[in-house]
């Protein structure tokens, strides 16, 4: 079917008027919006060493946007259960205090109970019969189509990580055909509908270097195929000086396929161990490829 030349000459129209391609939604970190934005139609990449904290990432990434409103979440994250410790996490970072006792004056019930009702419309976690991710993405549309009742929300997915989904590969097939096959059709449903998928997967064993630190981790490392780096809209790396125990987290966008999204560049936050929580701190940009930010 060849797209009437006329209907797109109305979506441009539109498009101008408007501004222009918008900005994707804001992370609610300044320094990460100036490199990375959440598009819809679109899918992110997010990788990283071991103990890096990518789910924790994005667990607080899903908490700021739900904050901005118009958000539901369908997640899948095996790694992260029993569920009700999913919730407690996503809790502690929509708090700001700890779930267990401790030095740290920790939540009481009724933000447990006030926390829980916040969340009950945006997050619904997934326990699929075939955890594939075809069959998750299904599933994902199906449940939004029955609690949207016709609203305009946006839909996050997220899938973490990759390496615990079931995988039915045909025998003949390689497994970077089939990557590129998986992918390819998780992308046609997700440029369909107003979806941003966040899939997380882990990178091929890594030998630590002499002093106890990984090197940065990119979508090339990944076990399995490159067609996560080609395909991927945005890619995200999630890393920190583990061997220094160091709160300091760096997260490196290492693609934009849009550039109205955002560019390559790394953000710094300090991560607080009690509530989960990623903060700002002063001067917490890069150069890189020639665009001048903050450094320290």
């Amino acid at each position: 079917m060849i797209v009437p030349h006329s209907q797109i000459v109305n979506g441009v129209k539109d498009l101008w008027n408007s501004g222009g391609f918008p900005r994707g939604k804001l992370t609610g970190w300044p320094s990460v919006d100036e490199l990375y934005t959440v598009g819809m139609h679109q899918w992110t990449l997010v990788t990283g060493s071991p103990n890096s904290g990518k789910s924790e990432w994005l667990d607080a990434l899903m908490v700021n946007l739900a904050k901005q409103g118009s958000w539901k979440f369908f997640i899948y994250s095996p790694e992260n259960q029993p569920l009700e410790l999913h919730h407690a996490k996503i809790l502690e970072k929509y708090i700001g205090k700890p779930f267990n006792p401790g030095p740290t004056k920790r939540m009481d019930i009724e933000e447990v109970v006030s926390g829980e009702a916040w969340m009950e419309d945006k997050f619904f976690f997934c326990k699929p019969e075939r955890p594939d991710i075809e069959s998750i993405v299904s599933e994902a549309i199906n449940a939004f189509m029955m609690v949207s009742h016709g609203e305009n929300w946006n839909t996050g997915i997220v899938i973490d990580p990759w390496n615990f989904l079931e995988h039915h590969r045909p025998p003949h097939w390689s497994e970077t055909e089939y990557v590129s096959a998986v992918l390819s059709s998780v992308i046609q449903v997700v440029r369909d509908y107003n979806i941003h998928l966040w899939l997380v997967a882990h990178p091929a064993k890594q030998t630590p270097r002499r002093d106890g630190t990984y090197a940065v981790p990119t979508p090339r490392d990944i076990s399995g195929s490159a067609h996560f780096w080609n395909k991927a809209d945005n890619c995200i790396t999630v890393w920190r000086d583990q061997a220094a125990q160091s709160e300091e987290v760096e997260i490196h966008v290492q693609k934009v396929r849009f550039k109205h999204n955002g560019h390559l560049g790394i953000a710094k936050l300090m991560y607080d161990k009690v509530t989960g929580r990623y903060h700002e701190q002063k001067q917490s940009m890069r150069v890189v490829e020639n665009k001048v930010w903050y450094d320290n």
